[in-house]
């Protein structure tokens, strides 16, 4: 009786690992890389339709698309082979000039943008890639501030968000991937509008 409940118990400790070795997945995934995003400055968020007073002087701002660097990380917990719920995070940067509309001088503004995201990705796991699509929702964080020399003032907003994209993974061994590319329709609402953002990436995935 001794001998049958120690292999009963052995088969159980055991049970995981080979389930493990059939599994052609890993449950958690870890996704680190370099994030570009072509993004609205979003001048209409620095105040309401765009105004901000510059030594006493009121400005209009001109909204544009800049180019913002930074980085991105992503977890991802697979729930079957093929379907994974999926958090993003993503903070890019640049250093912008906003230009007045009235009079046509510059004023030089650090940004910063922060993505958080979550939603759910699909997955073919083909025989050493993986692509994927996805669709996720949440906010954007966006801070500005402007020259010192100009002006101490610095303003932020928070948008509703999402992501519609997809990507490639190349498997590069056992625990680890190639995040080869990534692109994101990333749309924002700021100010009650509708701004149109491109965000690609790539990176390493720990799994």
């Amino acid at each position: 009786m001794t001998r049958f409940f120690l292999l009963l118990l052995m088969a159980f400790v055991c049970a995981p690992a080979v389930l493990a070795q059939d599994r052609d997945y890993s449950r958690y995934e870890f996704v680190g890389g370099y994030a570009f995003q072509r993004a609205s400055n979003n001048a209409q968020t620095v105040d309401k339709n765009g105004r901000v007073t510059f030594n006493g002087n009121t400005v209009l701002f001109d909204e544009k698309y800049q180019s913002y660097n930074g980085f991105y990380g992503e977890f991802n917990q697979n729930i079957t082979r093929h379907i994974g719920i999926v958090t993003s995070f993503t903070g890019t940067y640049d250093t912008s000039n906003y230009v007045d509309l009235k009079t046509g001088n510059v004023f030089p503004a650090h940004v910063q943008r922060y993505d958080l995201l979550i939603g759910p990705r699909y997955n073919w796991r083909l025989s050493g890639i993986t692509p994927f699509v996805h669709a996720m929702a949440g906010f954007t964080h966006m801070r500005t501030s402007f020259d010192a020399a100009l002006s101490s003032q610095r303003t932020r907003d928070t948008s509703f968000a999402m992501a519609f994209g997809g990507g490639l993974d190349v498997h590069a061994g056992e625990h680890i991937d190639l995040r080869v590319a990534q692109v994101d329709y990333l749309p924002t609402f700021f100010n009650g509008t509708h701004q149109n953002n491109i965000r690609v990436g790539a990176g390493v995935k720990i799994k």
